[in-house]
């Protein structure tokens, strides 16, 4: 049996350094390029929020939107929204003519955008007689038309008219989302 001996030295191969390799080099840019585009992004889709979050940001996202057409929108979070109250009453004066009357709560410490409402007009089986969705033109009073927004920790009082009984709705659902 023949036993090698030998040092350290000559059992290691220097060959000297490294050649870089170029094809790292350019997974190292395309994936700094992509992290790039994926941050534009994110800001692009959350321009509302970083407005909100960073207050000193909408400025410089409102003249980059100027740039490119688009604009920087209020937040929508209907989860911070509620309906504090409602009711369905015929109008005393005008009998084929009903009010709606409600109070929206925003529960958020920012402005938001005004949600749409869907209101259902429902039997007294419960089943559906009629539905509208009111935009915020509809509902919105004119006191606060020139605001930019549902202002945080506010409450708004609505009252709409509606010509709708005709169909001697019994019942009525009323629930606030964004679209």
């Amino acid at each position: 049996m023949a036993v090698l001996l030998g040092t350290e030295k000559e059992s290691s191969f220097d060959f000297g350094p490294q050649a870089p390799q170029p094809l790292s080099r350019l997974w190292w840019i395309a994936s700094v390029l992509l992290l790039l585009a994926l941050a534009v992004q994110v800001a692009y889709r959350y321009r509302g929020e970083i407005a909100v979050l960073i207050p000193e940001s909408k400025p410089l996202l409102e003249r980059i939107c100027v740039e490119f057409g688009c604009d920087v929108p209020l937040p929508r979070r209907a989860e911070l929204l509620s309906i504090e109250s409602s009711d369905l009453q015929a109008d005393v004066g005008q009998p084929s003519v009903m009010v709606l009357t409600a109070t929206l709560r925003n529960r958020a410490a920012f402005v938001q955008a005004f949600p749409a409402l869907e209101l259902t007009l429902t039997s007294e089986q419960g089943e559906t007689v009629a539905r509208r969705v009111l935009t915020p033109r509809d509902y919105v009073p004119q006191s606060h038309k020139s605001e930019a927004g549902f202002a945080a920790g506010s409450e708004l009082q609505i009252r709409v008219y509606i010509e709708a009984a005709a169909l001697k709705p019994t019942g009525y659902r009323l629930y606030l989302f964004y679209v």
